[in-house]
């Protein structure tokens, strides 16, 4: 079984903009995740390196993902594992305003080769989209051969990349959650491939950002098929 967690962490403050990243790798600790995808993550001086202290709270592998530069670092994307990372890229995603990646990082899971896809779509229906249709294409292609996830803040409450991709919430029958609690509105997904079963979803009840931390439990259905 892999545990997986996506949470946007609103640069570390909560709704009331009060610093929370302790609380926030507290929070984190206790889910006891293989792997964790973040969102809206500093990694500079004026706000801190964000990612570099989860990592270090967790003593979880770290890879950071920019999206966007910000004074002597950036802001971005971030995930941490348990597991080996075994490659780690970030693919630009267009936009019409703020900058957003892709984070696409590999890893070594029990044995197994599993690609992670970490993103945070655009808040404009034009440029988000785009990016859908990019992200679905890309899960597409990348699917045929790796057991694949893809988690992050979509930006929107009706994202379905059905095929190729299944959402966890759908599967346990918990997508009337909402992950954006001051609107009610669920923003926030994980989506697995055809290789993946899914075990459990669930959301996190924290007040450490304005989302919600969202938890898969999966396990391997079936094997990748052969190249070529």
């Amino acid at each position: 079984m892999i545990r997986i967690v996506s949470y946007n962490i609103h640069s570390g403050r909560d709704l009331f903009w009060r610093k929370r990243l302790r609380q926030m790798a507290e929070t984190l600790h206790a889910t006891q995740a293989d792997v964790i995808c973040l969102q809206e993550v500093h990694q500079n001086s004026k706000f801190g390196n964000q990612a570099d202290y989860l990592a270090s709270e967790l003593q979880y592998n770290m890879s950071f993902s920019p999206s966007i530069g910000l004074g002597d670092g950036a802001y971005g994307n971030a995930l941490l594992t348990r597991h080996p990372v075994l490659h780690s890229r970030s693919l630009p995603l267009p936009a019409r305003r703020e900058k957003r990646t892709l984070q696409e990082v590999t890893l070594r899971w029990k044995e197994t080769t599993i690609l992670i896809g970490n993103t945070h779509c655009s808040l404009f229906a034009s440029s988000r989209n785009t990016q859908l249709h990019l992200l679905r294409a890309w899960a597409q292609k990348q699917g045929k051969t790796s057991p694949l996830l893809l988690l992050g803040d979509f930006n929107s409450s009706a994202v379905s990349l059905s095929p190729p991709l299944q959402d966890c919430a759908v599967q346990m029958g918990k997508e009337q959650q909402s992950t954006l609690p001051s609107f009610k509105r669920r923003l926030d997904y994980v989506f697995a491939s055809s290789h993946w079963h899914v075990l459990d979803y669930k959301v996190v009840r924290v007040s450490w950002s304005d989302h919600l931390p969202i938890i898969a439990e999966l396990e391997l259905s079936q094997s990748p098929a052969p190249e070529g």
